[in-house]
C-alpha cells in the first residue's frame, strides 16, 4: 500500500504527462519491475493509463483529487481486510469454535475504521503537502 501510495504521489508530482517506471524506481529505491507489477493493479482499477512501448510511460488516470487512498487499497491488497481470521481450525476445540464469533465483529469494525480512514484522504492533499 505505502509504495503503491508512492508511486502515485510521483505521478502526480511530476504532472499530467507523467513518468516511466524507471523515474518512479528511483524514487522507491526499487527495481522498475516491482514498480510494473504495482502500476498494473491500479491499471485494472482505473488509477493510471500505462502506454506501451519503447517512448511509453504511465500517468494518472484521474485527478489526484479524486484518488482516494482506500482506492489505492483496493487496488494493490489482496486481502479482503486488515485481519482475517484462520481459514480453518479444530472444530473439536472449545476455543476454535468460538474464534469466528468473538473476533468477528471486532475484526469487522476495525475494517470499516481503516476504511473510513483511507476514503477521507485524497492523493492529492498529500502531493500538496509535498509541494
Amino acid at each position: 500500500m505505502a509504495t503503491a501510495v508512492q508511486i502515485l504521489c510521483v505521478l502526480a508530482y511530476k504532472g499530467p504527462a507523467g513518468t516511466n517506471s524507471e523515474v518512479i524506481a528511483r524514487s522507491l529505491r526499487t527495481n522498475p519491475v516491482v514498480v510494473r507489477r504495482l502500476l498494473k493493479c491500479m491499471e485494472q482499477q482505473g488509477l493510471v493509463k500505462i502506454r506501451p512501448g519503447k517512448d511509453g510511460g504511465v500517468q494518472l488516470k484521474r485527478q489526484p483529487d479524486r484518488i482516494t487512498l482506500d482506492k489505492i487499497y483496493d487496488a494493490v491488497e489482496t486481502e479482503t481486510g486488515v485481519f482475517a481470521l484462520r481459514p480453518q481450525g479444530n472444530p473439536g476445540c472449545p476455543v476454535d469454535r468460538r474464534m469466528k464469533d468473538l473476533l468477528g465483529p471486532i475484526f469487522g469494525a476495525t475494517d470499516h475504521a481503516v476504511r473510513k480512514t483511507l476514503r477521507q484522504t485524497t492523493l492529492g492533499s498529500l502531493v500538496k503537502a509535498i509541494v
